[in-house]
């Protein structure tokens, strides 16, 4: 059986289609469908089916082939690094997934001091609400705001801090009778949109008219003098616009969990990327 059509099966799997397959390996549709047809005839059995929705699936051939085909492809990598040395090598590409407000208002301010002492370590920062797959390889690293709930054994999870959050209004201002900004509806699970439901209903100042979908969205609400909110300290407290309030007091606790594939988790690049990650976040 040839390796590089078991990678085209790996793609399809990752990406979800054969056109994002596609777009993954830098080849046409057409030749990811050949090369997938190719392996199923070299393995002797189906790997791949229409559903009714006409949408194409993995067999239960095929999700067997997929996990031999994972476990193939960490060997070759733990090899190739090992043979080329970048396993003692801080440079290349580390990949790190989290939500926008981290990226932008945690990671990015310290970012610099990073590449001054990593120079030849390129990070891609991905924004997403979503929580990226490792098991597919759609990210290197991802930072969780949560316990993780997915993972495998192939997934380290380490919790790397915990997030006090407080009250904060305008800066210069006598918040004390501004309205609370809480979540669209669409992000009432958030634990701090979850507090706020509990915690307000007999407030007086009531519920702002404005709900932002995200965190940075309700940061900037406050900052604009709309009303006040609850915000992780360690966000808010670096902002000048903002102020902490003493009253209300929220318990309410958020845990920061690093996730890394356990077969990169001792290349150098990526331990200089999760110290830094840990770092950043004590």
């Amino acid at each position: 059986m040839n390796w590089e059509n078991l990678k085209y099966l790996l793609a399809f799997y990752r990406a979800g289609s054969l056109s994002a397959a596609a777009v993954r390996l830098g080849v046409d549709a057409t030749t990811v469908s050949r090369r997938l047809a190719v392996l199923q005839k070299e393995i002797g059995t189906q790997l791949l089916e229409r559903s009714a929705s006409g949408s194409l699936e993995l067999t239960s051939a095929g999700h067997r082939a997929i996990t031999y085909g994972e476990t193939l492809e960490t060997s070759l990598n733990a090899l190739s690094s090992e043979l080329s040395g970048a396993e003692l090598a801080e440079e290349g590409m580390v990949r790190i997934s989290s939500v926008p407000v981290v990226n932008s208002r945690i990671l990015m301010p310290r970012v610099r001091r990073f590449f001054r002492q990593h120079p030849g370590i390129e990070l891609h920062l991905a924004s997403e609400i979503r929580n990226v797959s490792l098991t597919r390889r759609e990210t290197d690293m991802a930072i969780r705001l949560g316990r993780p709930r997915d993972g495998g054994h192939n997934v380290t999870a380490k919790r790397i801090a915990v997030l006090e959050h407080s009250a904060y209004g305008p800066a210069g201002v006598d918040a004390g009778d501004l309205p609370w900004i809480t979540y669209h509806e669409n992000m009432s699970f958030l634990p701090q949109a979850r507090w706020m439901s509990e915690h307000l209903k007999m407030s007086e100042s009531g519920i702002a008219g404005i709900r932002p979908s995200d965190l940075e969205g309700v940061i900037e609400a406050v900052a604009a003098g709309i009303g006040r909110s609850i915000i992780p300290n360690m966000i808010a407290e670096t902002d000048q616009r903002l102020q902490v309030l003493s009253e209300p007091k929220p318990d309410l606790q958020r845990e920061v969990w690093l996730l890394q594939h356990a077969d990169q988790a001792g290349l150098a690049r990526m331990l200089a990327v999760s110290r830094w990650v840990g770092e950043v976040f004590s």
